[in-house]
Order: C-alpha cells, then structure tokens, then sequence
C-alpha cells in the first residue's frame, strides 16, 4: 500500500501554521530532514512516527495517509458500481457514495452522469435535470472553467442547460471548450433547425482541408506502393465529389486538381503514359472549372449549400498555378513532345 507521509506532514503543518524548522525542533530532528519528508525523499525513522502523530493530534493510519489511500479506493469502488449498474440501481449507489464521501469531488460527477444516464437519447425529467446542474455548477472549477470538469461532463451539462431551456449558460459553455471533437458535440445539442445545418455543414468543410493535407504527407512516406497511392488519391477525389457533386466548390476542385496531378506523376513511375495524360488531362479541366466560377458564392450541393466562399486565389488563376506546377516537375519530361501533352498546356494558357 502506498504511503503519504510527505503530504500529510506538509499539510498537517501548514494547518497549524508552523515552520520546518519549529517542527523540527518540536520531535528532535533537523529542519532539513523535515524538508526531505515533505519532498517525498525519505521517511521519518519509524520510532519517531508515534512523535508525530501525537504532536499533531492524528493516528498513526492519518498520519501515514492510509485512511486517504482506504478513501480513494472506496470512491474508485463506487463509480464503477455505478457504471455498471442499471440506471435506478446505478443512481442509488452514487446518492449513497456521495453521502458517505460528500465533498468528494468525483461523486458529485459520478451522481450526476448516473442521473443523466450518461446518454443522448434519452432526456430526464426536469426535476432530476435540475439536481444534475445544481451538481455541476457547486463543484468549485471556476478558477478554470470548464477545464476542471471533463469533456464528456461539460457535455452532459450543457445538455442539461439545453433540456431546461438555460441556452445561454449552454452558449457561454460552448464557447469556453478547447477541444475541437466536444465543443461540436456541445454546439449540435445547442443549435436548432437552419442554424444547426449551417454549423454543421462549415464544421464539416473545415475539416477536410486537414485530411487532406494528411493524405498528402502519408503519401510523401514508403508505406505504401505506388499502385496503393494511386488508389488513395482517387478515394480521396471520389470524398471530394461526395461533399461537391455539383463541382461548384472551389476548395473541393483545387483539392481534386492537385490529387490528379499527384496521380499523373505516380502514373509516371509506373512507366503509365496514358494513366499520366489521362490524370493530367482531369486536373486542367477542374482547374479551367474552379477559374470559371464566380469570384464569391454559394455552392449548391446538398451537404455544402448553406457555406459560402469567397475567391481565394487573388490575382493569380488556378490555370496559370497548375500549368507553372506541371512545366516544372521532372517526371512529366518524356511528355513534352506528345500532342496530348500539348493540348493539355494549351487548355491552361
């Protein structure tokens, strides 16, 4: 069993406002020696524990933080009667827990998850959504708000606050996450009808600038074979297509052009001439299509038709970027004389 000795002596003398070096001189030892105990460096010599428990008016299991270590594998006992349990049962172990360890921190967050049965799809009578937040809202995590409670709590809060109709205790909660994953989580709960389908949507499209630049650095690595990053790509465009089957996304073209250009180029590898025109070919015509749409808009696929986007490319068109990007790479070489080739760059002038 581990012992605490360093924290209960250090908390023991704070509370009674002494020194090191008074203590010290109370049990007959040095104040270094005193300093390395509360360090967790070394233990007191055992004939000297009955000293000091008695000077500080404890037994002998406190003073070696026995009862503290007894506490915690209680608690840790109760919440995983609780998680186990059915929902009534559940509950009542965690309002007994909690009775019996009633400043214990993490009974009142048990208590609370067991009332709100720690899901989404079903939502409690407002009396036990009240005792839930009244929970919540007397742990005393204001120093750091919300960081003291954990996502999935945060979650269950808010869900409490939107069920009763506190909406902007739910915002101001929303508002204070870190983490990308919850905060959504938070904002779904919150939102209703248009408003909740264009969060979504620019929450969606926010992520796959990220995906896609990670598909393109696992592509960068030796993990895969030339032949499986070609087919990578292509799942890539076909998710691309998914979110802009109407192809006027210019995010989701300038995303697909350079996956094809990276397809012409491993096609190269493969010795693949006709893979390569074919790719390349495929990447002009998206990119003629991303400089023909307007400068700002709306897009009108299903899953998109509610962002809108504005000209990213300033003065400079996604042609001129592309045909510069294709004149310049080494492995399009043995192309440069095929009519193919040449009616590709023509389409890009």
């Amino acid at each position: 069993m581990e012992l605490n000795i360093a924290d209960t002596i250090r908390n023991l003398r704070k509370k009674m406002g002494i020194t090191q070096e008074e203590l010290a001189n109370e049990i007959g030892v040095t104040a270094q020696a005193v300093s390395k105990w509360e360090r967790g460096e070394g233990y007191p010599d055992i004939t000297l524990l009955p000293d000091i428990a008695e000077y500080f008016h404890v037994t002998l299991d406190i003073l070696c933080g026995i009862d503290e270590q007894k506490k915690r594998e209680q608690i840790s006992s109760i919440i995983d009667a609780t998680a186990n349990a059915p929902y009534a049962e559940g509950v009542k172990i965690a309002r007994e827990g909690l009775a019996k360890f009633p400043h214990a921190v993490q009974l009142r967050t048990n208590l609370a998850r067991a009332l709100m049965g720690c899901t989404a799809t079903w939502t409690p009578p407002r009396e036990v959504l009240e005792e839930v937040i009244g929970l919540y809202e007397s742990i005393n995590y204001h120093s750091a708000y919300p960081n003291d409670l954990s996502p999935n709590d945060v979650f269950l809060l808010c869900q409490a606050y939107v069920s009763v109709g506190e909406h902007k205790k739910a915002r101001q909660l929303a508002l204070q996450m870190n983490g990308k994953y919850e905060s959504q989580r938070i904002w779904c709960r919150i939102l209703k009808g248009e408003e909740l389908v264009s969060h979504i949507q620019n929450s969606l499209i926010q992520t796959l600038p990220d995906i896609h630049f990670m598909v393109k650095d696992i592509l960068k690595t030796n993990c895969y074979t030339t032949e499986e990053k070609i087919t990578v790509c292509k799942k890539m465009i076909e998710v691309y297509a998914l979110f802009d089957e109407s192809r006027d996304w210019p995010i989701g073209l300038i995303f697909s052009y350079q996956l094809y250009t990276l397809i012409a180029i491993l096609s190269m590898k493969l010795q693949d001439t006709n893979g390569s025109l074919m790719a390349l070919d495929k990447a002009a015509e998206l990119a003629v299509r991303t400089d023909l749409l307007p400068c700002e808009g709306t897009p009108t696929s299903l899953l998109i038709n509610r962002i809108d986007y504005r000209d990213l490319s300033g003065t400079t068109s996604e042609r001129a970027i592309l045909r510069q990007e294709i004149e310049a790479e080494s492995a399009f070489a043995p192309l440069g004389q095929m009519p193919e080739f040449e009616q590709i760059l023509a389409k890009l002038s």
